[in-house]
């Protein structure tokens, strides 16, 4: 059972985005109630070694976590196919959330620590549309998951802090950058981090995949080039020529299509954020928002500048 007191309620997913959002709370004073979610070992891994890392260092603080695990069998539910994809996970952390802020009997703000990039979500190049493009942290879902809060009658709502931040500039203002330098490798971004089991690797980052390339560019706009301790099984995309039908090269090559055609053209970042979802909500919010899509591509055009992509 976890007491009372919890001042704040954050998502705490294992992820770089969701260790800082924790450090900066803690750094504050803020006693929160971290959010869990696991469904395979590496997140759980992550979850728990960045977890026992914050008691030791924050060892005064009463702050905690709630850790629930959602799998679910085959067969859960009679004549009903299995679910094993991962679409319904943000509703079931979300919710995981909200259930625990209603339990401090007073009014919570859930937070969900997500950069501004990722959280936008706008298609880097015309194939990746639809469901190729998640948008759990978008602010039209987001808006939608408070509408249904009001309507529900619960004291609550959910807020990305770092809505207007790149995922670098999360790093770089981290209220702690002693303590994010030695924890960032063990927090998770990789969107397939046991892919690499195929080649005799553990859980590690593989470097290339879309979270991969943001958190990299992140940290060398934090920290420099050459300072992210990070194991990636591809340690330099300039190594080689990277192939773009392969998954090596595919996101690389996608993101220097979206950098390029921002380069003559920076405004199109204006209408190029309305892509992925509606931002009604956010009409006061619309410069801002084109602004920090900027600047994310801006960051991984940092970090890919002179890769070399090509078909095989």
């Amino acid at each position: 059972m976890i007491a009372p007191p919890f001042d704040s309620v954050s998502l705490f997913s294992g992820g770089l985005d969701s260790l800082i959002g924790a450090i900066d709370l803690l750094e504050v004073g803020s006693t929160p109630l971290l959010i869990s979610h696991f469904g395979e070992g590496a997140t759980s891994d992550a979850q728990g070694k960045l977890f026992v890392a914050l008691k030791k260092h924050y060892e005064k603080s009463p702050f905690e976590r709630l850790r629930v695990g959602m799998t679910f069998v085959d067969g859960l539910i009679e004549d009903v196919g299995s679910e094993n994809s991962t679409r319904g996970r943000s509703f079931l952390f979300f919710a995981l959330g909200v259930f625990a802020g209603t339990g401090l009997d007073k009014a919570f703000i859930l937070r969900v620590p997500e950069n501004g990039l990722i959280a936008l979500n706008v298609p880097l190049d015309p194939l990746r549309l639809g469901s190729n493009s998640t948008r759990t942290t978008h602010p039209y879902y987001m808006a939608r998951w408070n509408e249904l809060l009001a309507e529900l009658g619960i004291n609550g709502c959910i807020e990305n802090p770092y809505w207007d931040k790149t995922k670098g500039e999360m790093a770089l203002s981290c209220g702690n950058q002693a303590l994010l330098t030695r924890l960032a490798p063990d927090s998770l971004s990789c969107s397939s981090p046991t892919k690499g089991r195929w080649q005799g690797l553990g859980i590690e980052h593989c470097g290339y995949c879309l979270p991969c390339l943001i958190r990299r560019a992140a940290l060398d706009r934090a920290w420099g080039a050459g300072e992210d301790k990070t194991t990636y099984t591809v340690p330099d995309l300039r190594a080689k020529a990277l192939d773009t039908r392969e998954s090596t090269g595919k996101q690389v090559r996608s993101f220097q299509y979206a950098i390029e055609r921002l380069r003559g053209r920076p405004q199109l970042a204006n209408l190029l954020i309305h892509k992925p979802g509606s931002l009604a909500d956010e009409v006061t919010h619309l410069d801002q928002l084109a602004d920090v899509y900027r600047r994310g591509l801006a960051e991984v055009a940092g970090l890919i500048d002179g890769v070399e992509t090509r078909p095989s």
